[in-house]
């Protein structure tokens, strides 16, 4: 059995986690192989930017994490009028992406979630990208973190994964996917889901 992270930041944007869920759970019974998503999170209970709460399976105030336990993590972005910006910012969150980093761990930052990146100092002369949109207020913002900004939908830059938005999360949970099984198994759950 294998699994992965996925950090859950208040005001978080429900596409950018849902397509994970969905995704490894389609491929658990379409391949019979078990790799299970891990919710983890500042607080016991998190809301999204929009109707959504959810309860996380780790709270990292009062856990720690075997990093040898995941294979990945995943840090969906959302709205700073939602919080998102305060949960990124613990120490908490930061040794969680330093561990991974340390074990050159695959690290997925979608939209936002590359800012929670870029403003912790890990994407510091790494190409990345972040939101485009809203004048490129936020894809401006990589140059002041010493990020390499590139305007590009999805970044790969070695192990860290950024990418620009909501639209990029389908894209990469398969990515991930086949990271971490095979592209037949990708391509396999792909087709079952209608993509």
């Amino acid at each position: 059995m294998k699994k992965f992270l996925i950090f859950v930041s208040s005001g978080f944007e429900s596409l950018e986690l849902s397509p994970f869920i969905d995704t490894f759970g389609w491929n658990n019974v379409i391949n019979k192989e078990k790799i299970f998503p891990v919710l983890c999170s500042i607080k016991e209970h998190i809301k999204s930017s929009w109707v959504l709460e959810i309860k996380t399976n780790v709270n990292l105030k009062s856990c720690q994490i075997d990093i040898n336990e995941y294979e990945a993590l995943v840090i969906p972005g959302g709205f700073g009028m939602n919080g998102y910006f305060e949960d990124i910012q613990t120490p908490e969150f930061k040794n969680l992406v330093q561990q991974f980093l340390d074990k050159q761990k695959i690290v997925i930052g979608i939209c936002t979630g590359s800012l929670a990146l870029a403003i912790n100092g890990f994407l510091k002369d790494i190409p990345a990208t972040t939101y485009l949109l809203d004048n490129k207020r936020y894809f401006n913002q990589l140059k002041k973190y010493s990020a390499i900004p590139v305007e590009k939908d999805i970044v790969y830059s070695k192990n860290i994964v950024t990418s620009s938005g909501p639209s990029t999360a389908i894209p990469l949970s398969f990515y991930l996917l086949e990271q971490l099984s095979s592209r037949e198994k990708m391509e396999k759950v792909m087709f079952n889901m209608g993509f």
